[in-house]
């Protein structure tokens, strides 16, 4: 299997745990932007640990943080990090975003103080590093996009301004466009992130 091959094998499992977790948000046994996060985290988890995906081994560990750690988010704006390592003897990376997330479904606006406060979050990650990232939660589906695009739209409807999908999200992610290799797994024990997820996998790739 290719490169390729693996990675958008990688962004159709992690697609559907992403599409899982928004099925149980519709289903309310989830709702608060609090509360999805980390069921998200952990569907990933379900979905990665111990399991063959695209010819590889991947394993899934979630990242502790600091105690107390949910209640400095504010001072860097991010609410997940998000951590990729692959090592196969054709490609070898280790990578991480940052992510805010919100619950702002299709017409919908955030507020006026909504749009500040999420914009200001944006900066923080973006002062940070450019793998800043948001995820706007909805029963219609999880929509992405770059912290820098959010923060240069002038409307308030998140939902239309995310332009990615999950799967466009995770496709870009583990083929290598997107991420920082500065942010590791070990950077939630460091920076006030509420939590986090690490991804790794190993096996052999063709070119």
């Amino acid at each position: 299997m290719t490169f390729e091959e693996a990675a958008r094998a990688a962004a159709k499992a992690a697609n559907a745990a992403v599409t899982r977790t928004m099925n149980d948000f519709a289903g309310h046994h989830v709702y608060d932007e609090d509360d999805i996060s980390p069921y998200l985290l952990g569907a990933l988890r379900t979905t990665f640990d111990d399991a063959q995906i695209g010819g590889l081994t991947w394993r899934a560990t979630i990242l502790r943080h600091r105690r107390g750690v949910a209640n400095e988010e504010g001072k860097m704006g991010a609410d997940m990090l998000i951590h990729i390592a692959m090592d196969t003897p054709t490609q070898k990376y280790s990578k991480g975003v940052l992510v805010q997330a919100k619950k702002v479904g299709p017409q919908m606006e955030l507020t006026n103080d909504g749009k500040i406060k999420l914009n200001g979050q944006c900066r923080k990650m973006l002062d940070r590093t450019p793998a800043a990232f948001v995820f706007d939660y909805a029963v219609e589906g999880m929509r992405c996009d770059a912290a820098l695009k959010v923060i240069g739209e002038t409307g308030r409807d998140l939902y239309q301004q995310c332009s990615w999908t999950s799967y466009r999200f995770f496709w870009e992610l583990f083929r290598c466009p997107v991420g920082d290799e500065r942010i590791t797994s070990a950077a939630v024990e460091d920076l006030p992130v509420s939590g986090g997820i690490s991804l790794k996998a190993r096996g052999q790739l063709t070119r």
